[in-house]
């Protein structure tokens, strides 16, 4: 007479059955760290857009600050965009030089960060970087165009002096001025233009002070020279 087979347990108190292959584990633990990793990402984005919100909202406050501020000196004649940018009549000159102030606005409004002084011919940028704002009077949409007068100190040795330009943070591109005045026309695609209001701002590789390289008085170190705009 044959015994029966009696099946015996296995020493953890598992089955076969029971237990998970090595594989399987395996998967889980990946996907546990890839999740880990992916909140940790999320949380890096989040804190990088708050951070851009709160450069924007300190933005839009300082041009609205600046435009109050402008608006109670009596001797501003210039009109206001509704983003607090001045006003410029399309497809005129202004110029910076303390010679036309006889104008409709005052150019003082425009030059935001990074100026000297205006001198009687236009202004020297303080620096290697300049911001100009603006407005254009009565933009309807479409490719504007922008005119500049400028000048760069270039010093012994130098040929040029290479300057980059962007409007409302769009790169318009990188310019070689040689000495003496030069005439830049920019052209702005609409994506870049917010209903007319435009920041220009310029950036100069290198930058020095002609005391450095002659007998002059002058310590200042020079960034771009501005004379005059137009836009249209």
């Amino acid at each position: 007479m044959q015994e029966p087979e009696i099946d015996l347990p296995s020493g953890d108190g598992r089955t076969a059955d029971s237990v998970e292959p090595a594989g399987t584990l395996f998967v889980i633990e990946e996907m546990r760290q890839r999740l880990a990793t992916l909140e940790q990402m999320t949380a890096a984005i989040i804190g990088r857009i708050d951070q851009l919100q709160h450069l924007a909202e300190l933005s839009f406050a300082e041009t609205h600050a600046r435009r109050r501020d402008d608006a109670t000196k009596p001797q501003s004649q210039s009109s206001w965009s509704s983003a607090g940018f001045p006003l410029i009549p399309r497809n005129i000159p202004v110029f910076f030089g303390t010679l036309r102030d006889n104008q409709t606005v005052d150019v003082d409004d425009i030059l935001v960060r990074g100026w000297y002084t205006r001198e009687e011919w236009g202004v020297w940028g303080q620096d290697s970087i300049q911001e100009l704002r603006f407005a254009m009077d009565g933009y309807g949409g479409g490719y504007a165009t922008v005119h500049l007068a400028l000048q760069c100190f270039v010093p012994p040795g130098m040929s040029h002096q290479n300057i980059d330009i962007l409007a409302n943070g769009y790169f318009l591109g990188s310019f070689d001025l040689p000495g003496g005045l030069q005439m830049i026309k920019l052209r702005l695609p609409p994506s870049c233009i917010c209903n007319g209001d435009i920041l220009l701002q310029t950036q100069q590789d290198k930058t020095f002070s002609p005391a450095a390289f002659s007998d002059s008085l002058d310590t200042r170190v020079l960034g771009i020279g501005l004379i005059s705009l137009d836009a249209g």
